[in-house]
């Protein structure tokens, strides 16, 4: 196994049970399958940059968060729900907010930065 496979495995295995997930409801939601996804996870296949952002956005983070060396230091979107009470539909709308979250933030950044 590639060592960066590992890491941004663990990474995403990390995302995706903070925001209470299982595999299979994160799969469904970027459209891949959750024995894709395991693969992912556990660092065995590589992972496209498009399947990771899309993993990225659903799980309101950005592609840094999975591909820098010191992934801790970005601020997590914090969204507060029971996922097993949730049905697809919702689950599609919680990954919609979390985007637009994660979306709002960065530009937040971008603006701070050119205030400086």
């Amino acid at each position: 196994m590639n060592d960066i496979n590992v890491i941004i495995g663990a990474r995403l295995r990390e995302a995706r049970v903070r925001m209470g997930l299982t595999q299979r409801q994160a799969a469904s939601l970027v459209n891949i399958t959750r024995e894709e996804l395991s693969y992912y996870e556990t660092g065995r296949r590589d992972i496209s940059l498009g399947k990771l952002a899309r993993l990225a956005a659903l799980y309101g983070y950005s592609m840094d968060h999975f591909l820098k060396g010191d992934a801790h230091n970005e601020s997590e979107v914090a969204v507060a729900f029971r996922a097993s009470d949730l049905c697809d539909d919702d689950m599609e709308i919680v990954a919609w907010a979390r985007r637009l979250i994660s979306d709002i933030a960065a530009l937040d950044a971008v603006l701070e930065e050119r205030g400086r």
